[in-house]
């Protein structure tokens, strides 16, 4: 059966990297062969994540090759030399030093797409910082919860939310300079970073601190000073203990949840007329505290079918990754698949990224066992091109999109800042999410690069211009839930009849069809599916430790412990983004089109894969302890001099000796109970308390820069916030990782880059578009004369960017 990758040689490099093993393994599902080089012990993941490799390497070959060996660098040089991609995660200058970096690689095959992924670029004053998940989150301010915090100090959270962030814009990346090898024959070198991998979850708080700084406010980092006078989700707890993630981004939800909670005399009263959003702060807490005592009354099997009878509550019941595995819309989906392993058995694990029509991806065999491989690679045709290299990757690639809020349509604005033309198609309201927490605030980036028309898709005539638009376009993507599209004439079956080769892509909530379908989704209750609860808070979701406790003494002592990150929209997206890229990889070399469908609980699924699956013998993944200080001794956030904190993370025997020498503790690395990953394991509430006074002794910045300087993973934790990091971190501006934009109504803003950097065809930074900016540019090319433009307008079948829909 065809596939969208057939052919395609890929390498890949860089032991323990989450990020390039699922780079590699998204392309190994589609259908690429990807042989992986390995040390002679094997990748660090076969040890210290074994999930993790299982289901990142499913579908790839092995071979062991020592990079630091003249035999194994001229093994790969001669791998390279037949590949269409390299993979690498080394430290800048790493495989350079070896002969075998970017520009070495590609002086002997010009055609070679070469993709590194490091922490935060290869020049700047955040180069050397080992680029493990932790401490990228710790330097950029991930785990600076604010305020609101149940103790002082960061929140660490145990989730690989920049490897898998960088791992999805790399695929993208990389189907871009693929497409621009098709047209030129030649290949480039890209540049991705885990810090841009982590710029999706912080979805507009990098503007509210901005335009707080143009008011001459002092900037916080804390979402929460945005959102007080809000609930978009209320957390609630039944009697039986168990914990249900609502969201009510809408008002029509939020008075679905009361009617369900039986509170909907509320609904009378002027404060609460506006739910979700409220006149202060108080009022939108005496409204959670009302939904909590009732929910707190029942148990939970009194209230899941009350609510799923109601479509309109957006929800779910708080579980494990591994729980999340039989939920029924996941089965019905296709996310979740069963692999047969040779020596575990059958592994339930996470489907694939996209479900294509005409083109199905997905995993053909388990990940290989050490050295396992089919032989080299076969030299094979690359395209002889000869043609001009376009501005940017996906330049002449012209997407129409069709949804609202965050996770399609930040898809498609990386989309957009790599090339692509996006033309976002709005009715007279514009998309919700230009003011769910202010004036355009919330959609600095979901709207940046794009076009916008405003069509009143209620009329024939708008009909009629949506129409026309899609059937000039490469794709079509809609995030409404089935029925929504071809209500209005822009269903499958009509557009493509159309336009043959439109990529059609529907990326709903939770899924097309199937038993939820129909209901309404957002961020919290679709991370919920994939075991978000289980991963980020698992010690407080366990029902004892709730147990007896009034709604008054659960707010105390355990909602509070339960504020999570936020990350079911920007999971979603990523996904979306890798098998979007995929898509236009295929349809643009082909010229055929297809119908693509992808899920929000299905992207973030793929976001907790090393966790959602199941087999015989499946160990845990590490949690933090109560306090979420850590998983361990070396994976930890420990206090320093005054407030200052640093974030440890050792992976290696090597790494471990060269802390304690670092830090004056020498006679540790003699000491049996630390000798072995083992012993330091059973030792590890021993070895925390010896780390935490030795660091208790200098400044963060101190042991920052004695700790890399001796090549162990340990950062002073940014406690101002990603946010303000983004906006305002200088050093960020050095490495070319953030840049300025024109906003049109908040003026000159800083900004991500685009996330990966291209040597010969890089991406673009465009400010956003508001409500049916380019209505008339579209119309004229679409071939409308002025008069029937203003007839449209007459008509409001075209709704001008100052007037709003009635």
């Amino acid at each position: 059966m065809e596939t969208i990758c057939p052919g395609l040689n890929v390498l890949e490099l860089g032991s323990g990297s989450v990020a390039a093993s699922i780079a590699g393994v998204v392309l190994a599902d589609a259908g690429a062969r990807v042989i992986k080089i390995e040390p002679t012990e094997g990748d660090q993941l076969r040890r210290d994540n074994p999930n993790g490799f299982l289901v990142w390497n499913r579908g790839k070959e092995s071979l062991v090759a020592d990079l630091r060996t003249a035999a194994g660098q001229q093994t790969v040089r001669g791998l390279a030399a037949n590949a269409d991609v390299v993979i690498e995660a080394f430290a800048p200058g790493r495989t350079a030093g070896w002969g075998i970096g970017p520009a070495q690689l590609r002086a002997e095959n010009p055609a070679l797409i070469h993709c590194s992924i490091t922490g935060f670029g290869r020049t700047g004053p955040y180069a050397e910082l080992k680029a493990y998940d932790p401490l990228v989150a710790a330097k950029v301010g991930l785990w600076a919860r604010g305020a609101w915090a149940h103790r002082p100090g960061p929140i660490m959270f145990p989730v690989p939310w920049a490897s898998f962030g960088a791992a999805m814009e790399s695929v993208a990346a990389i189907m871009g300079a693929l497409l621009v090898r098709e047209r030129t024959g030649r290949g480039q070198a890209l540049d991705s970073t885990l810090f841009a991998g982590l710029d999706p979850i912080d979805y507009f708080v990098s503007t509210v601190v901005q335009l707080m700084a143009k008011r001459g406010e002092k900037p916080s980092g804390d979402a929460r000073s945005a959102t007080s006078a809000s609930r978009f989700g209320v957390l609630l707890v039944t009697r039986d203990g168990k914990f249900i993630q609502t969201s009510t981004m809408l008002p029509h939800q939020g008075r679905a949840l009361c009617e369900v909670a039986g509170i909907a005399h509320v609904l009378q009263q002027e404060r609460f007329a506006n739910l979700p959003q409220f006149p202060n702060a108080e009022v939108a807490q005496e409204w959670e505290t009302m939904l909590q005592e009732a929910f707190r009354e029942k148990d939970l099997d009194y209230w899941l079918p009350r609510l799923q009878a109601s479509p309109d509550v957006a929800f779910e019941v708080a579980v494990t990754s591994t729980e999340g595995l039989a939920h029924p819309q996941i089965v019905h989906n296709g996310d979740v698949v069963t692999v047969d392993d040779p020596v575990r058995g059958p592994v339930k694990q996470v489907g694939p990224v996209g479900h294509f029509e005409k083109t199905p991806i997905g995993p053909r065999r388990s990940a290989p066992a050490l050295g396992e491989n089919a032989g080299p690679l076969q030299a094979h045709p690359v395209p002889a091109g000869g043609g001009a290299a376009p501005k940017h990757p996906f330049e002449g690639v012209t997407i129409v999109e069709f949804g609202c809020f965050y996770a399609m349509p930040f898809a498609t604005a990386v989309l957009a800042s790599l090339g692509a033309r996006v033309i976002k198609l709005e009715d007279g309201n514009g998309d919700p999410h230009r003011n769910s927490f202010g004036p355009e605030v919330a959609t600095h980036k979901t709207t940046a690069g794009k076009e916008s028309i405003s069509l009143d898709l209620r009329t024939a005539d708008g009909r009629a211009v949506a129409q026309k638009l899609v059937a000039h376009a490469d794709a079509f993507v809609t995030s409404y839930r089935s029925g929504v599209a071809e209500k209005f004439g822009l269903g499958y079956a009509e557009l493509s009849k159309a336009n043959p080769r439109l990529l059609y892509v529907h990326a709903a909530g939770y899924g097309t069809d199937g038993p939820y379908a129909h209901r309404a989704l957002y961020a919290q209750a679709a991370q919920t599916v994939a075991g978000a609860f289980g991963r980020q808070v698992g010690y407080w979701i366990d029902p004892a430790q709730s147990e007896g406790y009034s709604v008054m003494e659960l707010q105390a002592v355990v909602l509070e412990r339960l504020n999570m990150l936020v990350d079911g929209d920007s999971n979603a997206a990523l996904a979306l983004l890798a098998a979007l890229s995929l898509g236009l990889y295929h349809q643009q070399r082909t010229g055929q089109g297809q119908f693509l469908r992808t899920s929000m609980i299905g992207g973030n699924a793929w976001a907790y894969s090393d966790d959602f699956c199941d087999y015989a013998g499946k160990p845990p993944v590490p949690l933090c302890d109560s306090e979420y200080y850590g998983t361990s001794a070396l994976d930890r956030v420990y206090q320093a001099v005054g407030d200052g904190w640093v974030c440890l993370a050792v992976r290696t025997d090597a790494e471990f000796s060269a802390l304690v020498k670092t830090m004056g503790l020498a006679e540790l690395a003699s000491d049996e109970r630390f000798a072995t990953a083992e012993a330091r394991a059973a030792h590890d509430a021993a070895l925390q308390e010896v780390l935490a006074a030795g660091f208790r002794q200098k400044a963060a910045g101190e042991w920052e820069s004695a700790l890399t300087a001796a090549g162990v993973g340990c950062v002073e934790v940014n406690m101002l916030g990603q946010p303000v990091f983004t906006a305002f971190d200088p050093g960020l501006r050095e490495s070319g990782l953030t840049v300025t934009c024109e906003h049109p109504l908040f003026g000159e803003m800083v900004q991500a880059a685009p996330p990966v950097r291209f040597s010969d065809t890089p991406g673009r930074v465009s400010p956003p578009c508001l409500r049916g900016q380019h209505n008339r540019q579209i119309l004229a090319e679409l071939g409308y004369s002025d008069a029937e433009i203003a007839e449209l307008e007459a008509a409001k079948a075209v709704i001008p960017a100052g007037d709003a829909d009635s």
